[in-house]
């Protein structure tokens, strides 16, 4: 599989062991060249979010730490917000449908359910989060040639007409 040049993932989780259990796995199962960071609360990867990261994976309860913390989906739509190119990984330790409907309502690209299986369930979402990346590159590519061959034809056009009247 092709490899895109600087791609980059923020792991956001209050639960340290969790988030570097979570960060090798993910850096020993992924066949690119990938730049991963961690971030223990949603308020760290927002101050980072100028680093543009293509992909978040992100806990919905980041309050361990601080009670007074961002939650989840909090920062998710900061993040859309602010990048909306960005796809974001919604994780939970409890089955909430409420969660799982905002997260995809708010412009998530999935939502995961903590378990024995997560950091293989998320390996596998990061790899469709990385094909959908590719094609928006792809589409955003033949858009910028489509838009420049209209503008090289109108430039034509308008030379053989300025040719004709003078």
């Amino acid at each position: 599989m092709e490899t895109i040049k600087d791609l980059s993932i923020f792991l956001v989780d209050d639960d340290t062991l969790f988030l570097k259990s979570l960060e090798y796995q993910l850096q020993h199962r992924l066949k690119y060249n990938i730049k991963i960071k961690s971030f223990q609360t949603g308020e760290e990867c927002l101050h980072n979010l100028h680093q543009k990261p293509n992909i978040v994976v992100l806990d919905y309860l980041l309050n361990s730490h601080d009670p007074d913390a961002m939650n989840g989906l909090q920062v998710l739509q900061k993040i859309k917000r602010e990048a909306p190119e960005t796809e974001v990984i919604m994780l939970s330790g409890h089955e909430k449908v409420d969660v799982a409907f905002e997260t995809m309502k708010s412009g998530g690209f999935s939502y995961v359910i903590k378990n024995n299986t997560t950091p293989i369930e998320i390996h596998e979402i990061i790899k469709n989060a990385i094909h959908s990346i590719k094609t928006t590159r792809r589409h955003t590519a033949a858009i910028l040639i489509a838009k420049l061959f209209i503008a090289c034809f109108a430039l034509i056009l308008l030379i053989l007409f300025i040719k004709r009247v003078f």
